[in-house]
């Protein structure tokens, strides 16, 4: 019966909203306002006229938390959980920085202007610099009927920017930090590349164990080496109707175990490069289409200080391309999209490991080869918005998704139910349920190391989304508020087979909270933000496994944005609680990510600015479930030139 609860509340909404009609179609005028999204119903729409949880950011409003990577300024964005490694986002072959909607670790899906960015179900967010992105849609809660596999939490959509504006930059700070960056537009062609370092850290971890070095065992912890960002973004337009967009990021940096005196046992050196290429054609008349090809190559040797000739490697290539097709209709009371996704995937990976894990004296293993294996994809996606009244807007989608692959082959039905009622010129309520799916990684199929075991016969997890929200936007305050369902099946989680950990179908998840978000202009120059989230994650192991906390119940966020002359100032904090190891099942200390951005013109064109990063210095896991602690305070001084 619970998951009858939101459709019931779908049907009293539009039952209410259509005998209402006559009431509202004169209250109701032509009422525009900012902040247009196009990533919740796959065309333009209103914040306040999407039946959604979507919030859009532009670049320059994330570049007032301080950041310079779309993943450290989303963290401190309402309702975002935000897991890391290293300070400098630096993670082993298949880890990244995470960002959570929803409380779904792994289940947010990235775009980038609309097409799938993602390798592996990992993510960069944390290599994709603020000065190639023009704005971030985020949408909360399932969106797998218009894009597909992995949206269980929300879609997180990077749209690059189309014209450069001519600047320089230049920063640095302590802990070795540097920042350079420049941008060139040049008529139809525009230009963008950078580097972002930072240094050594000493050890940011607890201790992990032990390694035997030389017949001695050792206890060891980890620190990071010197870190580097390089970007480069191009976009050219053809015309009004073609353009070319290319990103091209790359993660240079060193992981090392460390003994207690800093001592270094074990160093790794990881590079790891990503590459983004889209043809886009729009006829100003409904039809849109994209070409892309995206590559992530990382190379990733590692070996014993005292053994420095023998050398552990491991390389991988992950290729996918494809194209995106869609057609919109419309007269005054229906819009109807039409869609069609064909993509191809493909991944090779090649490693030389140790026969013995966490032995300095340890061989290598014989040269392994895992692929290449290959997934081809087939998508038909529909969807009908038919106006009930002035006031009522109801959305039928569906998604058909063909995957034939190595594995197997597997066929996915998606439907979704939307509807909206604009209460006046400046609230609305709604409410959604639609279905969600993920395929198995090409990893978690195949690969196969010292201390992993691969699974062929995994099968795609399945599950529903349910939402229920209100909105107000007066242009001035904004308010939002949505309380939500999800469940799980077939949750893909890892289990011990004679010592390796094996990924598995057996867990199921859940989760049920509410999340809340207000803005307010004060004045002229004063803006204030307060938001959160509240809920319960929960996951099981098996069926007859008990339910088990996950990630964290709560986190609320604020920031404070000024603006007066020639000085601009922001302050962004975000508290994490209720965190909770998983496996353990034991409370982890809340955190506290913080941060100060001061900008002051000091002459025409010219602005100095200041960051302050972690700014009470505290020393927090960055991940409940993780060993790896938040680094100290960090400052940054820059100067920006445009020209």
């Amino acid at each position: 019966m619970k998951r009858m609860i939101p459709l019931n509340l779908l049907l009293g909404l539009s039952i209410l909203a259509t005998g209402n009609a006559a009431a509202q179609t004169e209250a109701l005028q032509e009422y525009s306002l900012p902040g247009m999204n196009v990533t919740a119903l796959g065309y333009e729409k209103s914040n306040l006229e999407t039946p959604a949880d979507v919030t859009v950011y532009s670049g320059e409003e994330l570049k007032k938390t301080g950041a310079n990577d779309v993943a450290n300024a989303l963290k401190y964005k309402a309702g975002v959980y935000f897991t890391q490694m290293g300070p400098h986002d630096q993670s082993f072959i298949t880890g990244n920085s995470t960002l959570s909607l929803r409380g779904i670790k792994g289940g947010t899906l990235v775009l980038i202007n609309g097409v799938p960015a993602s390798f592996n179900n990992v993510s960069h967010l944390d290599m994709m610099n603020l000065d190639t992105v023009e704005k971030v849609e985020v949408v909360k809660g399932g969106g797998a009927v218009l894009y597909g596999s992995e949206a269980y939490g929300g879609v997180i959509n990077v749209i690059t920017k189309s014209e450069y504006k001519n600047s320089l930059h230049i920063a640095a700070g302590n802990k070795g930090q540097r920042d350079y960056s420049a941008a060139i537009s040049a008529g139809k062609l525009g230009v963008t590349l950078g580097r972002n370092e930072m240094g050594e850290t000493g050890i940011l971890t607890q201790k992990q164990g032990t390694k035997t070095i030389n017949g001695v065992k050792v206890p060891y912890y980890t620190g990071f080496g010197d870190s580097k960002k390089d970007h480069l973004g191009v976009s050219y337009k053809f015309d009004d109707k073609l353009s070319f967009n290319y990103m091209f990021d790359k993660k240079k940096y060193t992981i090392d175990y460390l003994g207690a005196d800093n001592s270094k046992l074990q160093h790794f050196d990881y590079d790891d490069r990503e590459h983004f290429a889209q043809l886009h054609f729009n006829d100003q008349n409904g039809f849109d289409a994209t070409a892309y090809y995206n590559e992530r190559i990382i190379r990733n040797p590692d070996y014993y200080i005292v053994r420095p000739d023998n050398l552990e490697w491991e390389r991988s290539d992950h290729k996918n391309y494809g194209a995106d097709f869609k057609k919109v209709w419309q007269n005054d009371k229906d819009k109807v999209l039409l869609g069609f996704n064909t993509k191809r995937e493909l991944y090779v990976d090649e490693n030389q490991k140790f026969a013995s894990f966490g032995n300095s004296s340890s061989a290598l293993k014989p040269y392994a080869r895992f692929g290449s294996y290959s997934l081809n994809g087939y998508s038909f996606y529909g969807q009908y918005d038919r106006k009930l009244s002035e006031a009522t807007d109801v959305v039928l989608s569906m998604r058909e998704d063909l995957i034939r692959s190595d594995a197997g082959n597997y066929n996915a039905f998606l439907p979704q139910l939307q509807i909206l009622t604009k209460l006046d010129q400046e609230n609305s309520l709604y409410a959604n349920a639609g279905r969600s799916f993920r395929m198995p990684t090409f990893r978690q199929l195949y690969y196969s190391s010292g201390v992993i075991l691969q699974n062929p016969d995994l099968k795609p997890e399945y599950g529903w989304n349910y939402e229920a929200g209100y909105k107000h936007d007066n242009g001035k305050e904004q308010f939002k508020a949505a309380v939500f369902h999800i469940d799980l099946d077939d949750q893909i989680t890892s289990r011990k087979v004679n010592g390796l950990s094996q990924s598995y179908n057996a867990a199921k998840y859940k989760n049920t909270g509410i999340e809340l978000s207000y803005t307010n202009q004060l004045d002229e120059n004063l803006t204030w933000t307060v938001g959160g989230i509240y809920s319960k994650p929960q996951n099981k192991t098996t069926n007859t496994a008990p339910w088990k906390d996950v990630l964290g119940k709560y986190q609320v966020m604020t920031s404070i944005d000024y603006q007066h002359d020639k000085t601009n100032a922001s302050l962004n904090l975000s508290y994490m609680g209720g965190r909770v190891n998983n496996s353990k099942q034991t409370d982890v200390k809340p955190i506290l990510l913080s941060n100060l951005h001061v900008g002051h013109e000091v002459f025409a064109n010219a602005t100095l600015t200041l960051d302050i990063n972690n700014i009470f210095n505290r020393r927090d896991l960055t991940d409940p479930d993780g060993l790896y602690y938040t680094q100290g305070r960090t400052f940054l001084v820059g100067l920006n030139y445009n020209f």
